[in-house]
This record gives structure tokens, C-alpha cells and sequence, in this order.
């Protein structure tokens, strides 16, 4: 039986695991919205250029954010501080509503 003081036998890879899944679904936007630019600028390459100009700098700022998250939130973790701020999880939301509203004018407009 463990005390309550004693970290768990993973204590820290929790928050390495949180920023390796961020970073998975960074790359699989940028990988889709890749794909429907590519599928786009057959039909329209204004749509094309708008979704390569808005999602992949997009992506690319939530990667480098949830990199920023990992650190910031192993010190807290470290010092059993409070974790938590809800401005990775809107980037990504905000990534894949774009993502989807672009899918969408692609299919209206095909």
C-alpha cells in the first residue's frame, strides 16, 4: 500500500503524453488541411489559397503552443500547482472549424 504523499509511479509523463497527443492532432490538421487544399484547387484555387493561408500557419501555432503548454505545465505539475488554461483546446477548435467550413465550400462549390 502507498501513502498519499508518494508521487505516482509515472509522475511527469502525464503531461508528456498530453503534449504528444497535441502534437498527433496538430499534424493530422495540418495533414487534412493539406489534402483539401490539394482537392480544392482543382474546383477553386482562390478556396485553395484561403485554406492553405489560414489553416496551416493556424496548426502550426497550436503546435508550437502546446510545445509552450508541456513546459509550462510539467514546472506546475512538478510543484502540485494548478494546471490548466483553455487556450490550446480553442486554438484547436477554431483549426478544425476552419478546417470544416473550408470543407464544406468545397463541397457546396464542386
Amino acid at each position: 500500500m502507498t501513502s498519499g504523499a508518494e508521487p505516482p509511479p509515472d509522475a511527469g509523463l502525464q503531461t508528456e503524453r498530453t503534449a504528444l497527443a497535441w502534437l498527433r492532432s496538430c499534424l493530422s490538421v495540418l495533414v487534412a488541411s493539406v489534402a483539401l487544399a490539394r482537392l480544392a484547387a482543382h474546383a477553386s484555387i482562390p478556396l485553395a489559397v484561403v485554406i492553405t493561408v489560414t489553416c496551416l500557419p493556424l496548426a502550426v501555432l497550436v503546435s508550437v503552443l502546446a510545445g509552450a503548454r508541456y513546459r509550462r505545465t510539467a514546472v506546475l505539475f512538478r510543484r502540485a500547482r494548478p494546471i490548466g488554461d483553455g487556450l490550446l483546446p480553442a486554438g484547436v477548435t477554431l483549426l478544425v472549424a476552419l478546417l470544416g467550413l473550408a470543407g464544406i465550400g468545397y463541397v457546396l462549390h464542386a
